[in-house]
């Protein structure tokens, strides 16, 4: 069973006297079951408004496809998928007037959780997240990174079988990226589906076993982590220079500040670049691609000479 299921979804903001911004263009995404899923895309891409529908936040256009969380269908089972769902979005926000522990037990009673399950799920959140001893603090104290380990408790609350994740790193120290990654990865093992969107792409690489790249509202690229990178890595030299406004050799393609050499003959040709930029050449390998790489490429239609 797919955790979820997107099809041909489209959604359209119209502000007269502006033309129609389609964010999201006749998209379809199929999400297994057990998996920690990246969803990536540079800022625009889509994946805002996305997320948004996923939840039930926007409504998809008319008569444009449907998405599913599990069997639940957003729109006409919008409380049952509610229920499968939690979400941590980008933006900190709290009840500043409550406790930490108000604010949870809040909650909690939104999604029907029983009081004795409150009773014993709360502490343990807390103290997973760190934040056991912030417990009857006002959610308006915390810092930025216990507010942010206050969502991530929130969306944990109702124990939900689909978790996304928007940016749940974004401005936060290396230690508690470091927890969130160790949670993320408790969570799946305990067969919670997590769908992580970021910008740091080594989170990618480091916790998902696919991804999907979407760009101007569309799926550009999707599959498992390690064969999009198998793919972008085939048969390249990657190489810098100290000085780059120089001329290259026929096929070179630049990628952010490295430049990339196909190649036929691997010894062959890494002669051939050796010979040609001289001393000019800083570095060079032949390895697998970075997902920052492959993103580049997919999001910016491919390198330029």
């Amino acid at each position: 069973m797919h955790a979820l299921t997107v099809e041909n979804a489209s959604k359209t903001y119209k502000s007269p006297p502006r033309p129609p911004l389609k964010a999201v263009d006749n998209l379809s995404l199929h999400i297994p079951e057990g998996q920690i899923y990246g969803l990536l895309g540079p800022n625009g891409a889509g994946k805002s408004t996305l997320i948004s529908m996923i939840c039930g936040a926007l409504k998809p256009d008319p008569e444009t496809g449907s998405i599913r969380i599990f069997d639940k269908d957003v729109v006409r089972q919008t409380d049952q998928a509610k229920q499968l769902l939690g979400i941590v979005p980008q933006e900190i926000i709290v009840e500043p007037a409550f406790t930490v522990e108000e604010v949870l037990y809040y909650f909690s009673g939104m999604y029907g959780v029983p009081q004795a399950e409150r009773r014993k799920r709360i502490p343990e959140l807390l103290e997973s997240l760190g934040l056991a001893d912030k417990q009857h603090d006002k959610a308006r104290s915390l810092s930025g990174g216990m507010k942010r380990r206050l969502m991530i408790a929130k969306a944990l609350i109702h124990k939900p079988r689909l978790l996304i994740l928007d940016e749940p790193t974004a401005g936060v120290d290396v230690s508690l990226r470091q927890r969130i990654w160790e949670l993320v990865r408790q969570l799946n093992a305990q067969g919670t589906t997590v769908i992580f969107t970021t910008h740091y792409l080594e989170e990618a690489e480091q916790l998902c076993e696919s991804m999907t790249v979407i760009n101007k509202g569309k799926v550009i690229k999707e599959g498992k982590v390690k064969e999009i990178q198998q793919e972008f890595s085939q048969n390249i030299i990657s190489f810098e220079l100290y000085q780059s406004e120089v001329e290259h050799l026929a096929g070179v393609r630049r990628v952010g500040v490295e430049f990339e050499l196909p190649f036929r003959d691997l010894v062959q040709d890494m002669r051939g670049l050796l010979d040609f930029y001289g001393d000019n050449l800083k570095s060079f390998r032949n390895e697998a691609a970075s997902l920052e790489k492959v993103f580049l490429q997919l999001t910016e239609g491919g390198p330029t000479p």
